[in-house]
């Protein structure tokens, strides 16, 4: 027996099931019986709907991007940032601004899945020259500053932002002897200084701001400095 000649048998069953019965008693063989095919639809229209988002948003030109990592005080939640930060920015309908807070690099030895899926996505991104910036704590810039290249931030920002933020910047002098300013302090900005979090004794970490070499939006990444640090 064909598939056609299947569902046309189960209709008719069915029909002859429905037949004799009320509108109400109707709804609820309907509702109880195929209950299971209704949250079975309703998964597949969501899965649809995801994927379809997903697609979309790949097509979609990224004008910065970011990543907040071992953010143990929740200073930095990416999605907040990132839908506050992108209402400040005229953006089309084609561009987007992409931050992620879910990564954490483990320095005590701890090379669990998550970590080394962390630190292998930050590296990607990096050498692939994707990332724009990384906010991350004091210990893990200390591992990364010897590790990977990172642009002088006293080249990258305009004067006027280079003055204000004078005090916050970081500086590192490497094997050759050159010291460069390679991060900045993010204690005064928005999201530290802001929320009152500098004054919290349960605040262990200082948390800094760094760019990748060869990073691909450098206007933007002032833009979102001056956000930062209100300037």
């Amino acid at each position: 027996m064909s598939i056609k000649q299947h569902f046309a048998r189960w209709k008719e069953t069915e029909a002859a099931k429905l037949r004799p019965m009320t509108a109400k008693q109707r709804a609820g063989y309907i509702l109880h019986y195929y209950r299971f095919w209704f949250i079975g639809l309703a998964l597949l229209l969501l899965v649809g709907f995801y994927i379809g988002d997903a697609v979309i948003q790949s097509h979609k030109e990224i004008l910065l991007q970011g990543f907040f990592t071992n953010d143990e005080y929740n200073l930095f939640p990416a999605e907040r940032i990132e839908k506050d930060y992108a209402a400040t920015q005229t953006l089309t309908r084609q561009q987007r601004i992409v931050f992620d807070d879910a990564l954490y690099i483990d320095l005590g030895g701890e090379a669990s899945e998550y970590t080394a899926a962390s630190n292998g996505k930050l590296t990607a991104y990096m050498m692939m020259h994707e990332l724009d910036f990384v906010v991350t704590s004091d210990e893990v810039l200390e591992y990364y500053k010897d590790t990977f290249p990172m642009e002088d931030l006293e080249a990258l920002l305009p004067a006027d932002l280079r003055e204000a933020l004078a005090d916050q910047l970081f500086f590192n002098t490497d094997a050759d002897g050159k010291t460069t300013a390679i991060a900045l302090d993010m204690t005064q900005s928005r999201f530290v200084a802001g929320t009152g979090a500098d004054a919290d004794p349960n605040v262990q970490h200082t948390y800094y701001f760094f760019v990748p070499a060869g990073a691909p939006h450098p206007e933007q990444i002032v833009q979102f400095l001056r956000y930062s640090f209100g300037l």
